[in-house]
């Protein structure tokens, strides 16, 4: 006989027997490439505690902050298909036994925001999402962070571009300098925008019935902090606090928010989750991605294409050549943290296996092309992008990036140290985060490629 607890449980979530053999070449869309299956398994083995009305249960995440320069294709797809992406959430749900759901929205997406309400409320009528759902939280961010209402009249590639300013007057995407993002404010997202989240709530979820079980969403507006987007530093800002990453173990799959199992994944994730499950996409997981293509091209846009074509197919065949037939002076190929690559490697091929041969990785599939611009410039933009983003809580991420943009931009040498790959090791080693031990790639790829003049090697 079940207990008294397992009863009170089961009136709240159903987990449902889902057969993930379609995920099983799906990795995480956001950046680091984790595997979607194993953080579905491992949050649906963790034991349930407590129940939704107190603050218990399980917790899906969804991290919608895409902060990575160059990358705007989640941007998009809560413009364009926001109930596909709610609705890979809600199988993850109904696999791993949660009965509530967060939306880490980035601040800037208020156009994004009116999409995914009027989502949300779709599938609350139609007794998907439970009632209730589309609930306004703020996330905490920085100190010091400007705020600002979101910019109007701006598309995806120039959200994008934002992230490439810094308060101090640092170039852009396109050498010209504009105001840079900031922290959410409430006016910016309407009324009802209430801070901290927390995890008792006085409108719980509502419970399972016989045609569907309780799966409520919510969506918590991002702080404005790029950090945001190492998952655990999320999970601080959530809760209230300064979003610095947390040490790991436990994960997020076995103590996430508050406490709680949770699984977290990127919006292209769950959005390709939903189509490998329902069968709308026929191929295998991990074939295809979302190619985020900006910069000096004459289409920039999202586009849906193999993870086995080049940079160069990229762009003549979805971007529509370089701008003014133009030679290429570097590229980045996943977003800003993978670093900057000479126009001689664009037939490199855009999979884990091609980008790891020339020393990156695809990451967020971000590709951005310069033409006439100096790659060490670029290189220096992005070193100095994650010095103003640093989170200060590792001393060697803290120092590493200011000491590494320094250089870039002009410094002959590195501040009290013997080399330049002590400075790195320090970095590697000593962070705590991706974003401490990633940076040093942008000037390993730099030394690999380039000599200090700019000119391949």
């Amino acid at each position: 006989m079940p207990t008294h607890k397992e009863v009170k449980l089961a009136h709240y979530v159903r987990i449902v027997v889902m057969d993930l053999s379609r995920l099983d070449g799906l990795r995480g869309c956001g950046g680091a490439g984790f595997p979607a299956a194993f953080k579905w398994n491992a949050v649906r083995d963790e034991p349930l505690v407590g129940t939704p009305e107190m603050g218990g249960g399980k917790v899906i995440v969804c991290n919608a902050d895409e902060g990575e320069p160059g990358t705007f294709k989640d941007g998009w797809l809560f413009r364009e298909q926001p109930e596909v992406v709610l609705r890979g959430m809600q199988r993850a749900a109904e696999f791993a036994g949660a009965a509530r759901g967060y939306v880490y929205l980035r601040p800037e997406y208020v156009d994004q925001l009116e999409s995914l309400k009027t989502a949300i409320a779709s599938l609350v009528a139609s007794g998907i999402l439970s009632e209730g759902s589309g609930a306004l939280w703020a996330g905490a961010g920085f100190a010091g962070r400007p705020a600002k209402p979101h910019d109007t009249g701006l598309d995806d590639v120039a959200l994008s571009a934002l992230d490439w300013f810094v308060e101090h007057g640092a170039k852009g995407l396109q050498g010209s300098k504009t105001e840079h993002g900031g922290l959410a404010t409430g006016h910016a997202f309407g009324e009802g925008l209430a801070f901290p989240l927390t995890p008792r709530r006085s409108d719980p979820v509502e419970p399972a019935s016989e045609t569907g079980f309780a799966f409520r969403v919510d969506i918590c507006i991002g702080g404005g902090a790029y950090i945001c987007g190492e998952e655990t530093a999320l999970l601080e800002s959530m809760e209230g606090r300064r979003p610095q990453p947390r040490h790991k173990p436990p994960y997020p799959t076995q103590a996430g928010l508050w406490g709680l199992p949770t699984l977290m994944n990127n919006v292209e994730t769950f959005w390709w989750a939903e189509r490998l499950l329902s069968g709308e996409f026929e191929g295998e997981g991990g074939t295809h991605r979302l190619y985020s293509l900006s910069g000096d091209v004459n289409q920039p846009g999202v586009y849906e294409a193999p993870v086995g074509i080049t940079a160069q197919e990229l762009v003549d065949q979805f971007g529509g050549g370089v701008k003014d037939g133009a030679e290429v002076s570097c590229w980045i190929p996943g977003g800003a943290a993978t670093g900057v690559l000479p126009g001689s490697l664009l037939s490199t091929s855009l999979s884990s296996k091609g980008l790891k041969e020339v020393g990156t990785a695809p990451g967020t599939a971000a590709v951005v092309i310069f033409a006439k611009r100096d790659p060490r410039d670029v290189a220096a933009n992005i070193m100095q992008f994650f010095a103003q983003e640093s989170c200060s809580q590792c001393t060697p991420c803290r120092l590493g990036c200011r000491a590494v943009a320094s250089w870039l931009s002009g410094s002959t040498a590195f501040p009290d140290a013997d080399t330049e790959e002590r400075w790195l090791e320090s970095m590697e080693l000593g962070s705590i985060c991706g974003l401490g031990f990633t940076a040093p790639l942008v000037l390993r790829l730099w030394r690999r490629w380039f000599s200090e003049s700019g000119v391949v090697v």
